[in-house]
């Protein structure tokens, strides 16, 4: 018997790709770089380089790109820090105090998942870095496990916010639950959900 077939991947056509450095409080270290992409289905692209020149800190954050489609709408957005030493890193150690936000969006149900939708901003003046989310019972705080999120581990820069869906299975009822945000470089928000 074969196997069922999965969704149909497609031609992703001049998408527009973005590179961005930053500093460690948000700031642009250089030009923007960009390109447009023709992409085959369950493929990979070149589109640019971003050399680490003598000019660039010792540590800083490489939004390595941006993914979109030609009508603007994200298709993949990764961020890494780079350093020239192990030392370098040491640096994330004295970022100032992030200041975070989590709004609940609502909740619904997404075929055998119960899914909630948060918003988590940055409205501090530093950067956000490796904002852990986790989803928790209201009463008592434990995770709530097996969770499932569309994505973790945020690095947000001042003033951005992103939209994160955790779901888990609709067979484990749960009354009350929080979103919890917690940066590297802060203290945790929770949102009830």
């Amino acid at each position: 018997m074969s196997p069922a077939p999965g969704p149909r991947a497609r031609l992703v056509t001049s998408a527009p790709a973005r590179g961005r450095r930053r500093a460690l409080d948000g700031g642009r270290l250089g030009r923007t770089r960009s390109a447009r992409l023709d992409v085959p289905a369950a493929a990979k692209a070149r589109a640019f380089t971003s050399g680490f020149s003598a000019g660039l800190p010792e540590l800083h954050l490489l939004r390595l790109i941006t993914l979109s489609t030609s009508g603007g709408r994200v298709l993949s957005e990764n961020t890494y820090w780079r350093h020239r030493s192990p030392e370098a890193m040491r640096a994330l150690g004295g970022l100032p105090d992030a200041r975070l936000t989590v709004t609940a969006l609502g909740r619904a149900r997404k075929g055998d998942r119960e899914e909630v939708r948060a918003r988590v901003g940055n409205r501090g003046r530093a950067v956000a870095a490796m904002t852990r989310l986790s989803l928790r019972e209201a009463r008592g705080g434990d995770r709530v496990l097996p969770t499932l999120y569309s994505d973790n581990y945020l690095w947000l820069l001042p003033g951005e916010s992103r939209t994160v869906a955790p779901s888990w299975p609709r067979t484990a009822a749960h009354a009350g639950l929080t979103v919890r945000a917690e940066p590297f470089n802060g203290s945790p928000v929770s949102a009830g959900a």
